[in-house]
């Protein structure tokens, strides 16, 4: 009978190990305790200015889909809310969403899933008052996201 556990043990090590690195990436992103209590998310400068650029891009469109409620004007709801949507997630690098926090991620993209939402109930016609106030539960995954993390400024060593 020939024994085996050497093996076994080296599998299982590996197996551990790709677990912890899966953890790391997938759950944790690069991340470290922030200076105010808020998951600080350590990004490279061009990465961490490509979040904040589609920061203010989804703070843009909330300000003409605001503008275009009070103007009862669903067509530019639906085209602007479609910008944003699940679409626009293509867009981020594959390098970048692993870096990002497991939630981060989760609030980020249910946030562009939710401005679909938008967009198809502008798109039939809904009452106003009804694409105001799911427009109201998207602002709380940019609450939410503010509320617990940050984008620090990570200084690049020469």
């Amino acid at each position: 009978m020939k024994k085996t556990t050497p093996h076994w043990i080296i599998i299982g090590v590996l197996s551990a190990l790709l677990l912890a690195i899966g953890f790391k990436f997938i759950v944790l992103g690069s991340t470290a305790k922030g200076d105010d209590g808020r998951t600080a998310v350590l990004l490279e400068p061009a990465e961490r200015q490509a979040i904040l650029g589609e920061m203010r891009g989804l703070l843009e469109t909330t300000q003409t889909i605001v503008e275009a409620l009070a103007n009862d004007d669903l067509a530019t709801v639906d085209k602007t809310a479609r910008s944003v949507g699940s679409a626009a997630i293509k867009t981020v690098d594959f390098k970048l969403r692993a870096k990002l926090p497991l939630d981060f991620k989760k609030l980020g993209f249910g946030t562009h899933y939710a401005f679909d939402e938008i967009a198809d109930l502008a798109k039939a016609g809904k009452p106003v008052k009804e694409v105001q106030q799911k427009l109201a539960e998207t602002m709380n995954n940019c609450i939410a996201c503010h509320a617990m993390y940050q984008l620090p400024v990570v200084q690049s060593h020469p």
